[in-house]
């Protein structure tokens, strides 16, 4: 009973005794009316502007920049590898292909050639590729093979059936699929679509980094680990709601700035 108490004590006193420090990286600064932005796993920068869309590389330094009005307002770009990011538009309803150097190379994929009504979200999955897409119409999560044209797993009525409300986020962790709604409730899905485990979390969306889940919760930043339990919280390094994770380092949004930051932990 002894040395089980003496290890608990230990074990407690080296969490609580660990320091946090914001290291700053970089700091570029956005262009003009950009609406969204993204930073990729080799730390390039994506910056839409509707239909446009810029690439820096991880110096900051301006590469490629491509207007793509075939596709329509660009809601959401996800990177599947260091030569394919894949394009959503809502308001097309569809998906294109780009490679490194932003060009589209092939047809923009239709979803209502998917039998898909209204696609609300997208994510990418650690499977090549795959893509996560979520139809509102009726609740489906759906996984769709964008190289060979076909949804290979779909699940509906998905709300209903693990009583979220309205969902706002779905992201693969480690073979896990995340799915949460606007009440901060997360469900959590094997490969296969079978319910594992859910909780309830003080932060809406969440990003990776390394073993946790990570979120702005108003001038901090709560972290998680992968199943929910509180791993740590600390101030954020410069006023921030925005957030992006890539790899180890953080980046935030000030006003017209684009802040990198690694967090170091002793």
């Amino acid at each position: 009973m002894r040395i089980t108490l003496l290890i608990l004590i230990i074990s407690f006193h080296t969490a609580t005794a660990q320091s946090f420090s914001w290291i700053k990286m970089q700091e570029i600064t956005l262009p003009k009316n950009t609406d969204y932005w993204e930073v990729d796993g080799l730390g390039n920068y994506y910056f839409i502007e509707q239909q446009q869309i810029e690439k820096f590389n991880s110096q900051g330094l301006a590469s490629y920049q491509m207007s793509l009005k075939k596709i329509g307002e660009i809601n959401k770009i996800v990177h599947v590898n260091a030569l394919k990011t894949i394009v959503f538009s809502e308001v097309q309803q569809q998906v294109c292909v780009l490679d490194n150097t932003l060009t589209n190379n092939g047809n923009c994929i239709q979803m209502e050639n998917l039998n898909l009504q209204n696609i609300l979200l997208i994510s990418n999955s650690n499977r090549p590729n795959l893509v996560w897409l979520y139809d509102e119409y009726n609740s489906g999560l759906h996984l769709y093979d964008y190289v060979n044209n076909k949804i290979i797993q779909s699940v509906s009525n998905l709300a209903r059936l693990v009583g979220l409300s309205t969902i706002e986020q779905i992201i693969e962790i480690e073979s896990v699929l995340y799915v949460h709604d606007e009440k901060g409730k997360f469900v959590l899905f094997d490969l296969f679509m079978n319910q594992t485990i859910s909780f309830t979390l003080p932060i809406k969306q969440v990003r990776a980094w390394k073993n946790n889940l990570v979120g702005i919760k108003g001038d901090e930043l709560n972290a998680f680990t992968l199943k929910g339990e509180e791993a740590f919280t600390i101030q954020l390094p410069i006023n921030s709601s925005e957030l992006v994770t890539d790899g180890e380092y953080f980046y935030f949004k000030n006003q017209n700035k684009i802040n990198k930051y690694q967090l170091k932990i002793e």
